[in-house]
């Protein structure tokens, strides 16, 4: 099959590399994720080659055409990176590859191979096992392309060999569920149980086997950026339901502290989540799919993303669960206990303390807008002054970022309840969040920094012993509502206090 307007979309850099080869006499192929993406009418991030040159060969044809290269290191496993206008594409030779049980995701042995069809039949799924010729020739000896078209992702061959050779191909499936949105597929797997609530987008009518005792091979790392693109993919929520449902997220991998490898889990207290009910009075689905159609509601930004994966962790917990007047499931003070399980697995996560921070604030606040859509301002006012003055945050600023997520993960857990049916109170919930968040950002300064007004400026009004305490004092006023936050409006309050006392009293502190 060809495809002619494919090539001609191509980006000049890689129809010179392509053509260069060809022109030498090796073969050379568009591969992989690029070839897929294109197909499916995407763009893709970058266009990866492979050929039959070997590294050398490949080199001599950089000097030859005065391109750069980089990793040399690659060489010596095929691949040459060639950069062009600044823009780096792997060239790889044909080669095939075995794998043993001391790395679960290096090969232990690499080698040149002569066919193009050896070399894909390595790779991991159907749709990134196409190769593309100059000449918009499509190779696809595995049903790719078909495989595109029914919306499928499955692997090249028996998936159980796919993921022994590869543990980190487990974690990609996931992934690419998330971000193509596809059906995943295994050999044998109708004849699993069903996982999840029948009536929900998320159910699986069967599970699937997947080796997950290889994951513990993994690094943290590589663990970690797997799931993280998972998470900002369109269809995070599948690929998690993917990642439940085969016990991936129950899993440990490795992280080396001090010379010694460490086991990390990656997030076993989710697991309760499956099938735990709630209140059907609000409610849609059980905590778990609740969490997943929350995600997929969200904007996808990893703090937001990871907020609401963890937002329920403590529901159902028995120091948390109780039943109501109606005999329903309640969950009181759950998203305290989220947060301080959120802080305990972002940090054995090796999130950076920041991050950390802003998700538990998250986690621990997302539960405060319910109740204030029967509130006035002057509540939201004392909610936001409270956050500014003791939750760490270091600039208005950073607390005005802070409350634009909030209202994301707010709207996206609301969205993801009975709410959602409510055009009204969805738009209450939206206008709610429009005034947090422009209270945040224009009237809670969060220290002396914030203010409208420098202590330089004072210097002509009071002593510059009485700088600092001046400023706090303005500070505490503006925070309370009581002062805008504006340069003469400051000075303005300095000078009637000062006019309301006499010069050798003591400034207010």
């Amino acid at each position: 099959m060809k495809l002619e307007n494919i090539i001609s979309s191509l980006p000049a850099y890689t129809k010179s590399i392509l053509s260069a080869l060809n022109s030498a006499g090796y073969e050379a192929y568009l591969v992989g994720g690029a070839v897929r993406d294109l197909l499916l009418g995407l763009t893709p991030d970058d266009y990866d080659i492979t050929t039959n040159a070997h590294p050398e060969q490949v080199l001599a044809l950089c000097q030859k055409y005065h391109w750069q290269t980089v990793d040399k290191l690659g060489h010596n496993f095929g691949c040459v990176i060639i950069v062009i206008d600044g823009i780096p594409t792997e060239v790889t030779t044909f080669r095939g590859e075995r794998y043993g049980d001391s790395d679960m995701h290096r090969p232990e042995a690499t080698w040149y191979c002569t066919r193009l069809r050896d070399d894909l039949s390595r790779r991991d799924f159907t749709v990134n096992a196409m190769a593309l010729a100059a000449d918009g020739t499509l190779y696809d000896y595995f049903g790719g392309q078909q495989d595109l078209e029914s919306k499928i992702l499955r692997t090249v061959g028996k998936a159980e060999q796919r993921y022994h050779e590869d543990a980190l191909r487990m974690l990609r499936a996931c992934r690419f569920v998330a971000q193509l949105g596809f059906t995943y597929v295994q050999d044998g797997s109708a004849a699993l149980p069903p996982f999840g609530q029948q009536s929900t987008p998320y159910y699986l009518p069967h599970n699937y086997c997947f080796p997950i005792e290889r994951i513990s091979g993994l690094s943290l790392e590589r663990v970690r950026k797997e799931t993280e693109r998972l998470l900002l993919s369109k269809h995070a929520g599948h690929g998690l339901m993917l990642m439940m449902a085969t016990g991936i997220l129950g899993c440990s991998c490795r992280v080396r502290d001090k010379g010694q490898d460490t086991s990390v889990p990656l997030l076993p207290e989710a697991a309760h989540l499956v099938g735990l009910p709630q209140n059907p009075r609000f409610h849609l689905y059980d905590t778990w799919e609740h969490t997943l159609l929350a995600i997929d509601n969200s904007p996808r930004e990893l703090a937001i993303r990871w907020a609401l994966v963890l937002h329920d962790l403590g529901k159902g917990l028995p120091n948390i669960r109780k039943l109501n007047k109606e005999g329903q499931p309640s969950d009181p003070g759950h998203e305290a206990e989220s947060a301080v399980m959120a802080k305990a697995i972002l940090t054995r996560l090796r999130y950076p303390k920041d991050f950390v921070q802003l998700v538990v604030w998250l986690v621990a606040q997302h539960m405060r807008f319910a109740p204030m859509l029967w509130t006035k301002e002057r509540t939201l006012l004392r909610w936001v002054r409270s956050e500014a003055t003791s939750a760490g945050f270091r600039s208005e600023q950073e607390l005005a970022q802070a409350y634009e997520l909030l209202v994301e993960v707010f709207l996206a857990d609301m969205g993801a309840t009975h709410a959602r049916e409510n055009a009204q109170l969805m738009a209450d919930g939206r206008e709610l969040g429009r005034q947090v968040t422009e209270l945040a950002r224009t009237k809670m300064p969060v220290c002396t920094k914030d203010l409208a007004i420098s202590g330089r400026e004072l210097l002509p009004l009071i002593p510059q012993a009485k700088i600092k305490d001046t400023l706090a004092y303005l500070l505490d006023r503006v925070q309370s509502g009581n002062l805008p936050n504006t340069s003469a409006e400051l000075q303005q309050a300095v000078t009637k206090y000062l006019k309301r006392h006499q010069q050798d009293k003591e400034l207010p502190s």
